[in-house]
């Protein structure tokens, strides 16, 4: 196992965190070490609900603060909506801003669509 850590997931990066049969996680990693439950690292995430989480790698993704994305751009963490398809007019978050220009969006109920980028809009 490698000691260089993934980019941009060091001590104090704000991420995202999905584990299946667990709620999802929102904060900042608070501590970073290698995970005794296989390859790989595992972060203490000190969470927005103020409680530590401990989550391995594969699970955790950075998060982009949509305040810092510049006027009309589109990235992890924006609110959008759909504008065109048989989901037009659903409003939700990306979570996955795929390289293709594929979006994963999460609506209120946590219903997930997959939309390419010209068929969404700031919210």
């Amino acid at each position: 196992m490698s000691d260089e850590l993934p980019f941009a997931l060091k001590k104090g990066t704000r991420v995202f965190a999905r584990q299946l049969g667990k709620a999802d996680v929102r904060g900042h990693i608070t501590w970073v070490g290698p995970s005794r439950y296989g390859n790989g690292h595992r972060y203490g995430i000190k969470g927005d609900d103020g409680g530590t989480h401990w989550v391995n790698e594969d699970c955790v993704t950075p998060e982009v603060d949509p305040s810092a994305q510049s006027d009309g751009e589109i990235g992890k963490g924006s609110r959008v909506r759909i504008t065109e398809g048989e989901h037009a007019g659903v409003e939700g978050d990306v979570y996955v801003a795929g390289p293709t220009g594929r979006f994963a969006i999460r609506d209120d109920d946590e219903e997930t669509y997959w939309v390419e980028r010209k068929h969404l809009e700031s919210a």
